[in-house]
């Protein structure tokens, strides 16, 4: 009887070690398509993430068009909270005009004012944006170009997928930098963290 019970712990070893195996090469192989370069590290700027992380300057933030006193009713505002890498403060720290054939391009470099809101999915604290003539914000750029220089806003930044060469593309939405802005972010952001999403 002593017989039969050794062969069948022998074939319950040698299944469990097949199991432990496969499971090893399994792992292997899914750590492989997680290296894979092929695969993008980022989104594609596509659909609702174009309407949310649009490249504009909130033309509120400057003085003009609508009040943002309801920004806690504002739908958009808190998915752009959740949605972002990065919201924090930022205030404007250079502005240079190229010109070329008469076509103007601004470049903005935005520095981080911490702390920022939330836990950002990186560290960088200073970001150039370039807004050439086909870009939505360009002519808030150019009626401001120069008083733009130490503008605050609060910006919502997102990496993407870049084209060509390029790993990833920032795109960006700033808001107006006041209390009700603030409160509606924390709001959001707390909101989203207490429900795990």
């Amino acid at each position: 009887m002593a017989q039969p019970s050794t062969r069948t712990a022998r074939r319950a070893r040698a299944v469990a070690f097949g199991a432990a195996l496969g499971g090893l090469v399994s792992g292997c192989g899914a750590a492989g398509v997680q290296g894979d370069t092929t695969t993008p590290a980022h989104p594609a700027w596509l659909g609702h993430d174009r309407v949310l992380f649009d490249d504009v300057v909130d033309a509120a933030a400057l003085g003009l068009g609508a009040d943002v006193s309801n920004a806690q009713k504002d739908p958009l505002l808190k998915e752009r909270a959740r949605g972002s890498e990065l919201v924090s403060r930022v205030r404007v720290s250079t502005v240079t005009v190229e010109s070329l054939a008469e076509v103007r391009t601004y470049r903005l470099v935005l520095q981080v004012v911490a702390p920022p809101f939330g836990t950002p999915a990186f560290e960088q604290t200073a970001f150039e944006l370039v807004i050439g003539p086909t870009a939505p914000s360009y002519g808030v750029a150019q009626a401001f170009d120069m008083r733009l220089r130490g503008a605050s806003f609060i910006g919502f930044l997102r990496r993407f997928a870049g084209e060509g060469d390029e790993p990833s593309r920032l795109h960006w939405h700033l808001s107006p930098d006041t209390a009700e802005v603030a409160a509606a972010v924390t709001d959001a952001l707390a909101l989203a963290e207490l429900s795990g999403s």
